[in-house]
Parts: structure tokens; C-alpha cells; sequence
């Protein structure tokens, strides 16, 4: 069955946007979705890693039919995946595929679907412009021959949310305090959600921190 969806829904531009998806948001609009594609068909999965909103999740054939749907259980970090090989995925609040009569088997790809929604809570970068407190380490030629940790930092500031990627040349995990030192060299006044380690993709361009 192929059928509308009375859906507004919001695409990640942006790697970056990709991997934070619905990270540190407190809300969903209603009748909306985050819609993830992937270059290639697999078993791609989902966890809800810093995610509090209860959500559900529509695995996608390239065909655009529903493989299967999973419910997501806010802040459990154990990944789900779909049944098959899937290329689409799609987010929305939790029930709303059943209040819509949305099931397996639908086809959901139609002339309708739209990238009006443009959310303003949520901007992601990959790069820091201003006058950072040190260089910028762009290509992968020294990030293996040296010690440190490469570090997602989720940060508030002026009302929006970032992901940055910071290299600090320690063996040592650096601390929260560490960290906040450092972002608000570049986002003065900024609030410090979460950090974590996290690997190095070569080409990915990231904040190193001077020695």
C-alpha cells in the first residue's frame, strides 16, 4: 500500500547533523520526523544515547517500504536494529506511526515528502572559524603518530546546540572542567552537556588543543 504521510520532515545536511541527530532535544514537534539515509543498503542501527524523547522508528527499503518499526527507549545506549537490510530510517514521536495507521509493509516514498522544516534549536558544525586558541589539525597525516584523545563535545550556546570535535594531546581522558576551559575559549559563556571519546575518521576536521 502506498500512502501519504501527514509528516513534516527534517533531513541531516550535514555528517555532523547525521551523527547528533536527536540528541539533547527536550521535544519533537508534533507530526514531525527526522528522516536518516544511508549511502548503501545494510543492517544499519540506532541507539538512544543521549536522547530523551520516547520515540519510534520506521526501518526503510531503498524502496521506500516499511521493513519494520521499533520503538526507541529514551537514554538506553544498546543499539536496535531492523530485521533486514534497510537504506532509510525515520524518527517520530513514540505512537505516532500507530495513530496514523502506519504498518509494516506500507510504502511511504511519495511526491509528497517535503524538507520544509528547518529547525532552529539544532545547528552542528564541523568546524571552528573563530579565532580558535590554536591551529586546526586537518588532514590525517599527524593524528596517528601522536598520543591523545579525540573528544565529541555537546555544548548550549546562544540558544542553539553544537557538536565539536576537540584533540586534546593527553593520555589522559581530559576532565569536564578541562573541556569547558577550552570550548569557551571559542563559545564564551557556553554550557557543557556531555563529552566523550571518539574515533578519529580521516579527512574529519576537528579542534586541536595546543600542548
Amino acid at each position: 500500500m502506498k500512502i501519504n504521510l501527514p509528516l513534516k520532515i527534517e533531513i541531516p545536511n550535514t555528517q555532523a547533523e547525521f551523527d547528533l541527530g536527536l540528541m539533547f532535544r527536550e521535544s519533537l514537534e508534533q507530526d514531525t520526523g527526522m528522516l536518516f539515509a544511508f549511502a548503501e543498503d545494510g543492517e544499519h542501527s540506532f541507539h538512544m544515547r543521549h536522547t530523551t524523547i520516547p520515540l519510534d522508528i520506521a526501518f526503510v527499503t531503498e524502496e521506500g517500504v516499511i521493513e519494520s518499526i521499533k520503538q526507541l527507549e529514551p537514554l538506553r545506549s544498546s543499539p536496535v536494529y531492523p530485521d533486514g537490510n534497510i537504506r532509510y530510517a525515520l524518527e517520530v514521536n513514540r505512537g505516532w506511526f500507530a495513530e496514523n495507521n502506519i504498518d509494516v509493509g506500507y510504502n511511504i516514498f511519495v511526491d509528497d515528502w517535503r524538507n520544509d522544516y528547518k529547525p532552529t534549536e539544532i545547528e552542528s558544525i564541523d568546524l571552528i572559524k573563530p579565532e580558535p586558541l590554536v591551529g586546526v589539525l586537518d588532514e590525517a597525516t599527524r593524528i596517528p603518530t601522536e598520543i591523545g584523545n579525540l573528544i565529541d563535545v555537546y555544548l548550549a550556546w546562544r540558544g542553539r546546540n553544537y557538536m565539536i570535535k576537540m584533540f586534546f594531546p593527553q593520555v589522559s581522558k581530559p576532565s569536564k572542567k578541562e573541556v569547558i576551559t577550552q570550548v569557551s575559549k571559542v563559545y564564551p559563556g557556553c554550557k557543557v552537556w556531555n563529552y566523550e571519546r571518539t574515533d578519529y575518521v580521516p579527512g574529519q576536521p576537528f579542534l586541536r588543543i595546543g600542548s
